[in-house]
């Protein structure tokens, strides 16, 4: 039987999937993968409107085995937690459909999404749409699927739109914690000019100039092709279609393009009961696609187009209309908050703001709640005293854990006020401890330790108490941070006595990890406290302080040159934390072992890995990976090294705590001998009177600030034993450093060190692995002193390098091939799986080697040269 409306959908489908066949191929390669029980995950990216959803849609229909999962992120203002899960009601266990209906905890619903996984019929693929638009509970748990899926029988596919997630969105960190080969990235292109002419005939170069062959564009001005002309936008192209229907058809599309991605059809039988009989046309014309419980826009740009055509108005009007049956069926806060701004209901927006931020938070949808809660503070007036410090502090905790520390030190300190208003010191006492910690993150260390002690001079006359015992430990925590290993230790054992009293497990784990990381940090040795109060707060259920002791081992066993058992704790505190999802302490691990993999030599990685933690702004995080970037900048003798050791310096001297500035020191003190700076001597006496004046020339930092103050000439007298790279340094034994580093496996160290000696032997060897490392500023030193001690000075580049006339490396090679294929420095990064920033480093120095100035010349000068031809 013929039907003309399933040939239209047809046509149109074949559109949206020409030129397909390797993503869909790749799709299947996964879907075979998870057969075998090596799950998948896949990212589709591209465009709006270049195929995402009917690449998707495609492949799930053909698949005659397993279970398909799908589920959608909505655009709205601000996003529902968990959102796409909550889709898949009806189609997964009753387990998981309760644990979602009831508001459980994260991880208990991140179990139970794996579990699903698991569970026959199998393979299960999961399909997320639109996942840029996801919140924060939906990516931490993508984040966990991801690190897992290799292990599963399962495919996970995840649209997104490309430009959509900036640097710095956590679908990048949901994205990166895949395993490499666990993950594949699809990213979908525009049709070409020729399949465009395919579809669209004698009209093709039209069509193909106003659409850039976007499939969604190309469709829509297919589908308009009764109208008089060519449409001269594509929006004007679904409004062309839309005009077309009659009146009760145009008020459901209109309605429905108020609600984003899809409205339920229990809210359309409130707000227009005949709704089935008008939907019929714009099903018929592709605009809306109707399921048994939703209704949508086959589109979301279309849906957009349809919206901005609205008079104001109008658009408030519907906006209105929705709200009241979301209201009538108790929907979503998050739903009703969304449009109960669009529509100007104060009254329910204020009310339904704050009901969202507090359920966002509890799932662990930080950003989200954020948001809800700055909504939820303008109309903290409505509320009484009490109520609008409540509100402010849960603000404050929402803004801390998203980074938005400027408001949440403005809603923390607004709270304090109210508090002392009502003579709450109790409360007082507690936010002004949540203030110190504040300061703290964002690298401001004197008003951190003035904020703590205030907060114990406040709650002292109150008599003992929990707040007081979390008080005294966030002392002791900013003591041991500051290498004053007697004030943590005492401030640590008055919290571990008041938690004791009180039975508070919590802060006894807290204090004990701060005491533990004091004595470590006086001896290296001393590591079985620290595991034991990992061991506690693990058993007592707190997850930061046991990642906090793992990870902080690992930092400090890092500082006395222990690499070896530093990476084996940093790499135990990753995988602690990603297993109970503490991410901060995640990214901040994270950061130090790419330091430790840069010490190596590994200079790439460390960078790619690195470099995404420096979009977010300052905090103690960004302030570790800002001291790894420079450090790097420094060794690789980039433009901008000087200025990066200068504002890392300055970042370090607000966080006044020798883990911050003893990395500073150290690369001033390596520029001074590589690029010939003055050597940094006040920095060093300074950091010398601060670690005096906090117990003695002992610790972690004693050696390494005496070893670089030998370098820099000066005399600095330590105590304790001496052991290490940098005890051999303090005694100017240049060569014992130097082989001691060398065992380390810190290559660039060793080379450092060896460029100290007037040896002909060890400046050659110095020489070799500072061209093998591409640090130039060394190579220019080594290579001076050479020429200055009337040394033959060895033959460069090296073997791998005399290949070639133009002395490329064979990683230049490799870019110097990408350049020639006409790839972007973004291109070049991707391909090589670098940053930006490192491509367009290796592409500068290309271009110097050449002696050209665009890389058009690279490429010309490349096929001169034979370059690229193979051996």
């Amino acid at each position: 039987m013929f039907d003309p409306a399933a040939t239209y959908v047809s046509d149109f489908m074949t559109v949206d999937l020409l030129e397909r066949d390797a993503a869909l191929a790749a799709l299947g390669d996964a879907f075979a993968s998870a057969k075998r029980g090596d799950g998948r995950l896949v990212s589709v990216s591209g465009e709006p409107g270049i195929g995402k959803t009917s690449l998707v849609r495609s492949f799930t229909g053909d698949l005659e085995e397993g279970r398909v999962l799908v589920g959608t992120c909505d655009d709205l203002s601000i996003p529902r937690p968990l959102g796409p899960f909550r889709d898949l009601a009806g189609s997964v266990s009753d387990e998981l459909e309760g644990a979602l209906a009831a508001d459980a905890a994260p991880h208990d619903i991140q179990d139970l999404l794996i579990a699903e996984l698991e569970r026959a019929p199998g393979p299960v693929v999961l399909v997320l749409e639109d996942v840029h638009w996801a919140d924060d509970a939906t990516l931490d748990s993508v984040m966990v699927l991801g690190r897992r899926i290799g292990t599963l029988p399962a495919l996970v596919v995840a649209t997104h739109r490309s430009g959509e997630a900036p640097p710095g969105h956590p679908l990048h960190a949901a994205l990166a914690a895949v395993p490499g080969e666990a993950l594949v990235l699809l990213e979908l292109d525009p049709l070409s000019p020729g399949a465009v002419a395919a579809l669209a005939g004698e009209d093709s170069d039209a069509v193909y100039a106003a659409t850039g062959g976007n499939p969604f564009y190309v469709t829509e001005l297919l589908a308009s092709r009764d109208a008089a002309d060519l449409p001269p936008s594509v929006a004007n192209a679904v409004l062309a279609r839309v005009s077309r229907l009659d009146e009760p058809s145009r008020r459901l599309v209109e309605l429905v393009s108020a609600v984003p991605n899809r409205v339920s059809a229990s809210v359309l039988d409130e707000v227009m009961p005949a709704w089935p009989g008008a939907a019929e046309e714009p099903e018929r014309r592709r605009l809306l696609e109707i399921d048994r419980a939703h209704v949508r826009f086959r589109h979301e740009l279309a849906r957009n187009a349809v919206l901005s055509s609205l008079p104001a108005m109008k658009r408030r009007g519907i906006h209105g209309e929705v709200l009241a049956a979301l209201l009538a069926a108790h929907g979503d806060p998050a739903d009703i908050a969304h449009h109960a701004r669009a529509a100007g209901d104060d009254e329910v927006l204020s009310e339904y703001a704050l009901v969202a931020a507090r359920r966002a938070s509890a799932l662990e949808s930080n950003r989200e709640a954020y948001s809800h809660y700055e909504c939820a503070v303008e109309f903290a007036d409505r509320l009484d005293r009490v109520e609008q410090a409540d509100v402010l502090e849960e603000m404050a905790a929402a803004a801390y854990l998203v980074g938005r520390l400027e408001p949440g030190f403005s809603a923390i300190e607004s709270a304090i006020a109210i508090h002392r208003e009502l003579g709450d010191e109790a409360a007082v006492g507690r936010c002004t401890r949540v203030l110190s910690r504040f300061h703290w993150f964002v690298g401001d260390g004197a008003p951190a330790r003035t904020k703590a002690l205030e907060a114990i001079t406040i709650l002292e006359p109150l008599g003992d108490s929990i707040e007081l015992a979390r008080a005294c430990s966030g002392v002791a925590q900013l003591a041991m941070l500051a290498e004053d290993a007697d004030q943590a230790l005492r401030w640590g054992q008055r919290a571990l006595d008041l938690a004791t009293t009180l039975g508070d497990e919590s802060t006894r784990a807290h204090a004990l990890v701060n005491i533990a990381c004091a004595r470590v940090q006086m001896d290296p040795d001393d590591v079985r406290p620290l595991l034991d109060a990992h061991t506690l707060a693990d058993a007592v259920g707190e997850r930061e302080d046991a990642t906090r002791a793992l990870g902080n081992l690992g930092y400090v066993l890092m500082s006395w040159a222990r690499p070896e058992p530093g990476l084996r704790y940093a790499e135990q505190a990753v995988a602690y934390a990603e297993s109970h999802e503490v991410h901060t302490y995640v990214s901040y691990v994270t950061t130090a072992m790419a330091w430790m993999r840069l010490r190596k030599g590994e200079w790439d990685e460390a960078e790619r890995i690195t470099h995404g933690e420096i979009e977010r702004g300052i905090t103690v995080v960004q302030l570790l990976a800002k001291t790894v970037l420079a450090e790097l900048a420094v060794r690789r003798g980039d433009q901008d090294a000087g200025d990066r050791v200068a504002d890392l310096a300055e970042h370090a001297d607000r966080a006044a705590e020798p883990q911050r500035i003893m990395p500073a020191i150290e690369l001033m003190a390596e520029r001074a001998l590589t690029e010939g700076e003055p050597m940094p001597v006040v920095w060093i006496e300074r950091l010398a009177d601060h670690l005096a004046a906090s117990g003695g020339l002992g610790g972690r930092y004693r050696i390494r600030l005496a070893g670089w103050a030998a370098v820099a000439g000066l005399e600095l007298d330590v105590d304790g034993r001496l052991t290490g790279p940098y005890a051999a340094m303090h005694r100017r034994e240049w060569g014992a450093a130097a082989d001691i580093f060398g065992e380390l496996g810190w290559g660039y160290d060793r080379a450092l060190m060896l460029s100290l000696l007037d040896d002909e032997e060890a400046l050659a060897e110095a020489l070799q692995t500072a061209r093998r490392l591409g640090a130039e500023p060394l190579a220019r030193r080594v290579t001076t002193r050479m020429r200055d001690l009337s040394m033959r000075i060895p033959r460069g580049p090296r073997r791998t390098t005399r290949a070639n006339p133009a002395g490329l490396t064979a990683r230049q090679l490799e870019v110097l091939a990408l350049i020639a294929d006409g790839l972007t420095n973004a291109e070049i990064a991707d391909r090589l799986v670098v940053s930006q920033r490192t491509a367009e480093h290796h592409v500068a120095a290309v271009l110097a080697k050449l002696g050209t100035a665009t890389r058009r010349e690279a490429a010309r000068r490349a096929a001169e040269l034979r370059l690229l031809e193979p051996a």
